[in-house]
């Protein structure tokens, strides 16, 4: 560095060092020393920054604390209306399954006063298979008729504790004895791997068409006479003696919520009359 530049230089520093001095005995119209002033005005813009700084990080802590309170009350009022919608299903369940009872009750009057009603659990229709559950624990007599709203369903094969075990009508071993409505046709329903019921055993000159409603006859000994099982969907002929006929099961199995088991219905069963 040459001489001259380290002449400006401290004539500079003095410079600084006199306005200092100066500012140090001048004061302010406040009564402050200069200064001062000038220190603060110096230091002013960084105060005010930290300030709206600490504001900002102030407000977003409270903005992210407002959010987590949102988050879990949302939450909370989604719980409370999955709830809500929960104990509606299980409220319309139940009404349902009320009606349902009713229309067994009706269906079958002179059967009631030993039958158990049982709510279902489980069903495998490709199985052919049911399990429905009873109030208490009374033992169910195997083989034991099951009726839903608007037919035969089936017939109990175990029970244990509360449960019942229920082979539906489907079923391809299932067999159960009818007849038509006014008795002059008679023959044997069989389940069978497609859900529909093979009736056998009709004669080639019986008077039976489509449509037909098929009942219980009461010939197996374990359905009561007179129970809906199911309606004639097609008629053929065949090259043997009998007719070769399908029908559709009367109850709907897949949505069956209530079923009547008719234990001991022969010591209940008021009439040998077909039920009405």
């Amino acid at each position: 560095m040459t001489d001259r530049r380290i002449l400006v230089l401290r004539t500079v520093l003095l410079w600084i060092l006199l306005e200092l001095f100066a500012a140090v005995q001048v004061h302010a119209p406040g009564g402050e020393p200069l200064l001062w002033s000038w220190a603060r005005a110096a230091v002013s813009p960084m105060l005010w920054a930290g300030e709206a700084v600490g504001s900002f990080i102030g407000d977003l802590v409270t903005g992210v604390s407002d959010s987590a309170r949102l988050v879990v009350t949302n939450r909370k009022l989604q719980l409370d209306l999955e709830t809500a919608e929960a104990f509606s299903r299980i409220m319309a369940e139940d009404m349902a399954a009320q009606l349902e009872l009713g229309s067994l009750v009706s269906m079958v009057p002179n059967l009631t006063s030993t039958a158990v009603p049982a709510r279902t659990t489980f069903r495998d229709l490709a199985r052919g298979r049911m399990i429905a559950l009873v109030g208490t624990d009374l033992r169910i007599s195997a083989d034991t008729p099951v009726v839903a709203s608007r037919g035969v369903i089936g017939r109990v094969i175990r029970s244990e504790g509360r449960r019942c075990w229920i082979e539906l009508i489907t079923h391809p071993v299932a067999a159960v004895a009818i007849q038509t409505q006014n008795g002059q046709v008679q023959g044997l329903a069989i389940g069978s791997d497609t859900g529909e019921l093979e009736i056998q055993f009709i004669p080639r000159q019986a008077q039976l068409l489509r449509g037909d409603e098929l009942v219980t006859s009461g010939a197996d000994g374990i359905y009561p006479p007179g129970l809906p099982v199911g309606r004639v969907t097609a008629v053929r002929e065949s090259a043997n003696a009998f007719l070769e006929v399908r029908a559709q099961p009367a109850a709907t199995l897949a949505t069956a919520r209530v079923v009547l088991l008719l234990e001991g219905w022969m010591d209940g069963l008021q009439s040998r009359d077909p039920v009405r």
